[in-house]
Formats: C-alpha cells, structure tokens, sequence
C-alpha cells in the first residue's frame, strides 16, 4: 500500500513544491512506459519469427505494419505479452506500440521533446493517432511535427489540438476534404467499389436498435429463401435480402406467403418463427387479395439481455445489451421496434451433456456464450457472440485415440480470434483449465494469469498452481458432485 499519511504535514508551499514534483514524476514514468514500448516493438521484429519448411500454416504469426508510413513491422503476437504486463487489453497495447513508433521514427521533434520532458505523452500520443488516421506520409508527418512541437506545452489544450488539426490540412488539402465529406453526416449509407465479379460493398452506419432490426429483417428474408428452395449460403442469401428488401412489394409478398412457416430445419441461422394463422386464399387457380398483417411479418430477433426482474417488470432501470453495451430498459423495446418479448431463462451449464464430436452443440455454445459474455483471453473486454470456442486441451478424434466428452463445459472457453491463434500459434504459451470457469495462462517469459467470472488477476512468476484446483476438503460424495458438473 502507498504511504500518504505524510501529506496531512505539508503546508501550502510544500503542497506546492511536491505537485510540481509529481508532474515531473509523471512525464518520466509516461515517457519511460513510451520508450519501453518502442523497445518492445523492436525486439519482436518479424525476423525473430522462426522459419518452418513448407506451406505457412492458416492463423500462424506474421509481421504486421504497425506504425504509419516509415515506421518497422512488428510480429503480430507481440503486443499479447506487453498487454498482460501492462494489465490492459491487447488492443490498447498494439495501441501503445503503434503510437511509440510513430512518434519515434514520424514526430522525431516531439520524441526529443518528450525525452527533455516537455509535453506530455497523451498529448504525443493524439498527435501520433491523428496524423497515422489521416494517412499522412512520412514527410507529411514531419511536416505537421515541425509546425506543432513547441506548442504542445504552451497552448491549451482545445488551442493545440486545432493547431494540430490545420497542419494536418495543410500538408494534404486533398485528403482532408474528402475527410470532411465522409463525416458531415454521422448516419450514412455508402458502398465500396466494385470487384471484377460485379460485387460491391454496402457501408451503413446508423443507430444500433435500427440495425439489430434490419439484419433481423434480412435473416427472415434469408430464412424464406431457403424455404422456397435457394440452397445458397446463408450470407449470399442475406446479401439477396437486400435486393428483396428494395423492392417493397416483393418482400411484402414474400413476408405474407411465410408468415406462419416454421424456419427451413436445414438453415443454420435460423431463428424461431412463432406459428401464427394467415388468410387462405380461395380455392383452386382463384386468388385474392390478401391483407398484410404487419405483426405477422415482423422479424424474429433474439435479444440478449442482462437486466433485473424489476427492471424488466416497471421498464425502469438500467440492462446490458449484447454487442451494444448498457441501455435503459425502455430501449429494450425500442431496440426491437416493439414491445413483444419472449422472456427465456438462462441455460443450465449442469444440464449440458459432454460429446464426443469437435463441433460445439448449439445448446452447449449458447449456454457457454451466457454464462461466460467475454473472452477468456486476459484483459479481454470483446464479446463472444462471435467467438471461436477452444478446447482447452487440442481436440483428439476417437479415432485417433482420444477420450470420450472432449467436448464439454470443463473443456471449452470461448475466445476471440486472436486469443485463439496466440495460444494455438503463439511461442512459449501455456494454457489450462483446472476446473470449469476457472483459466490459467502462462507468458512467454513465465509470468501466470488467472481468468474466471470476476475478471483478469496477475499471478506473477512461479505460483502455488494447486490453489486454483477443486477444494479439496470436501466429502466423497460432494467431491463426486463437484466433478460431475465440471465434467459436464
């Protein structure tokens, strides 16, 4: 614990005195954090990669550019270790290096600066990100470096960044206009050039319950598709929804025709469709008109939600929406463009029943997905909607030798793509499970973590591992217990 009992005994002066002090402290301790990043970044060069004979394996370690123009590659696995170390994310690591070696080898004026103490590194750093996103060369770079350094300290903030924000114009007025083009509107609808097989790119931002609604519209039409017997993948069937969808009057006819049908069993994005009486049109080669009941053909979208039973039942409150974030239970509703919920209980993990396949059962994946919202990589904040789920152990076929129920709770985490490469392609990585929820890693360099429910927690070098394991002072039978719902 920091000892700050002494500072009830300073006077104003000396108040005075050891502020300025910290301030100083901080600009040492930021600049050094900076340049050890920049180091790092260095000794994880792409030629430290070993070389392997033969064809380079799918999600194996390569060099990346990091840094803008003029800047080294750097191994992509090594901002991993660096995040850990840090006990940040290893986004916000990449980050760091990417920062350090613009400012190193794009911003030299402002790496001298900082190293004389002058400035401060945040500021660096938005500097860095501000000219690296706007996609300036490397003399553009040292042009804006040249025109901004000596008033990183001297300007206020809000002056200084505006100071930074015309460099960045003047050294590229041509980019810069077609910046500020793409950003006059936040909510735009855009697309990307054509391929040589006629194929474009559809670019939308808008707000997060409009586009839950619209892919939810777009599975239904991908769901109808199938039913009327396009066999096509379920993303070119959602690209074709889009055409559908375009053309009013078709997707109305389509959406009427199915508004009772069950989804293809075949589709495997499918979502349950609630079977609900349509008007019969007359009998024989006759037909009619028949009157569109909008409820019918509303989409059917699962909505995960964390949010208190009193929440739910006065919409007052606070929810967390996967792959959104909070939200007042009000927007629940909104979210979906109505108020019609299906309420489901979470799945029981104990419930779940070992298999002997590699592929996760979709009741097993979404009960692992709930009760586990993050990825089990450390320092990880994304969601697993769409993580990989990793045996823990390297699945092994029956066929080969394996043992049965690979494929269980006490054996699966779910973790985003680039936690699943580091420990399945990364140099010196170890990780375990002792027992269900509970996940061990190890660095390269022999520093442990722990990953369970409550989060992130650094072990250090060399620690008592057995505390991790099942309690031991249990009866037979609550032992017996204990391993069954592990094992399931």
């Amino acid at each position: 614990m920091f000892d700050i009992s002494w500072i009830t005994d300073l006077d104003a002066e000396s108040a005075c005195a050891v502020i300025a002090g910290t301030q100083q402290d901080l600009r040492e301790n930021e600049w050094r954090e900076l340049v050890l990043a920049s180091h790092w970044a260095t000794l994880h060069d792409p030629e430290t990669i070993p070389h392997r004979d033969g064809p380079t394996l799918p999600g194996t370690e390569r060099g990346k550019q990091l840094g803008g123009d003029g800047t080294p590659q750097v191994t992509e696995f090594a901002c991993a270790e660096l995040g850990l170390m840090m006990g940040v994310g290893f986004v916000a690591a990449d980050n760091l290096m990417r920062d350090a070696l613009d400012l190193e080898h794009r911003h030299p004026l402002m790496w001298a600066a900082l190293a004389r103490g002058e400035g401060r590194v945040w500021k660096a750093r938005q500097v860095a990100k501000t000219t690296h996103a706007a996609g300036l060369t490397l003399e553009q770079a040292r042009y804006v470096d040249a025109a901004t350094t000596t008033y990183v300290d001297t300007l206020t903030w809000s002056a200084f960044t505006r100071l930074v924000e015309v460099k960045i114009v003047e050294a590229d007025p041509e980019a810069a206009e077609a910046r500020r083009r793409a950003a006059d509107l936040e909510r735009f609808v855009t697309t990307g050039r054509s391929c040589e097989h006629g194929l474009k790119t559809l670019i939308a931002r808008a707000s997060a319950g409009e586009v839950i609604y619209f892919v939810a519209m777009c599975d239904r039409i991908a769901q109808i598709l199938l039913l009327e017997g396009d066999t096509g993948p379920v993303g070119v069937r959602r690209s074709k929804a889009l055409a559908i969808l375009a053309n009013p009057a078709r997707a109305l006819a389509m959406l009427q025709r199915h508004a009772s049908a069950e989804p293809h069993p075949d589709d495997p994005d499918r979502s349950p469709v609630d079977p609900a009486p349509v008007d019969q049109a007359p009998a024989g080669n006759a037909t009619a008109p028949v009157k569109p009941d909008p409820e019918k053909m509303r989409p059917r979208a699962v909505l995960y939600v964390r949010i208190s039973e009193e929440a739910l039942r006065t919409r007052q409150g606070v929810a967390y929406a996967e792959g959104v974030g909070p939200i007042t239970a009000e927007q629940v509703g909104e979210f979906l463009g109505h108020h019609h919920f299906t309420v489901r209980p979470v799945l029981d993990l104990r419930g779940q029943v070992p298999v002997d396949a590699y592929e996760v059962p979709a009741d097993l994946r979404e009960a692992m997905r709930l009760a586990r919202p993050s990825s089990v990589f450390p320092w990880s904040r994304a969601g697993t909607t769409t993580a990989d789920f990793d045996h823990t152990k390297p699945y092994l076929s029956v066929e080969q030798g394996g043992p049965a129920g690979q494929t269980r709770i006490g054996n699966l985490g779910p973790m985003v793509r680039f936690g699943h490469r580091v420990k399945t392609h990364g140099r010196g990585w170890k990780h375990r499970q002792p027992r269900a929820g509970v996940y061990l890693w190890r660095t390269p360099h022999g520093y442990w973590f722990r990953v369970d429910n409550d989060g992130t927690h650094a072990l250090g070098r060399d620690p008592d591992l057995t505390v991790h394991d099942p309690p031991q002072g249990q009866t037979p039978l609550e032992r017996a217990f204990a391993d069954l719902i592990s094992n399931s």
